[in-house]
């Protein structure tokens, strides 16, 4: 099985203030932005999805910030990926498995224990994060493909967030 990493740049202020906004008029912008992208993963996850828990549920739920389907936390995280592309821009997409540390983002939502595992960075911490993972040894989160590429495009992803002064969002599936 081959997994794959995806980095986005973001604006995490822009991503936070969409959470408990109640801002429908945003919801509506999203929702016919990106349909294509809410119609493939409701395709893709049809056998555990029904039209009243599907994608734009779940983006209905973080806009009112009420986490009603706690039974499938992965559809959290490709709402909140959606959501930072939205606000940003892909900039890396490849395939490799990093689990550089501990899931977070920059709004309160249930995170899988599978995939997709999500790391959030202020663009305020980009330095101290670089510091961090690219001190990681092989087989510390990084490493599973070819290490010395991996840390070469791990270098690019976190020099590109902070030459440009974004946040970042790194998702793996």
């Amino acid at each position: 099985m081959s997994y794959s990493v995806y980095a986005y740049l973001t604006d995490a202020n822009k991503v936070a203030s969409i959470y408990g906004s109640k801002n429908q008029k945003i919801f509506d912008e999203l929702s016919a932005s990106m349909k294509n992208d809410w119609e493939n993963l409701d395709n893709y996850f049809s056998d555990k999805l029904n039209p009243q828990k599907n994608i734009l549920a779940v983006l209905n739920d973080i806009i009112n910030s009420n986490i009603r389907f706690s039974d499938i936390p992965f559809m959290y995280g490709y709402v909140y990926e959606k959501i930072c592309e939205y606000y940003g821009n892909l900039i890396y997409n490849t395939e490799n498995l990093w689990e550089l540390e501990e899931q977070s983002a920059f709004i309160p939502i249930p995170f899988s224990t599978g995939f997709p595992h999500i790391i959030s960075i202020r663009k305020t911490h980009l330095k101290d994060k670089k510091k961090k993972f690219l001190s990681l040894k092989e087989g510390e989160g990084i490493g599973d493909y070819d290490y010395e590429q991996e840390i070469d495009d791990l270098t690019y992803i976190l020099d590109e967030a902070i030459e440009k002064s974004k946040d970042l969002i790194i998702c793996v599936y």
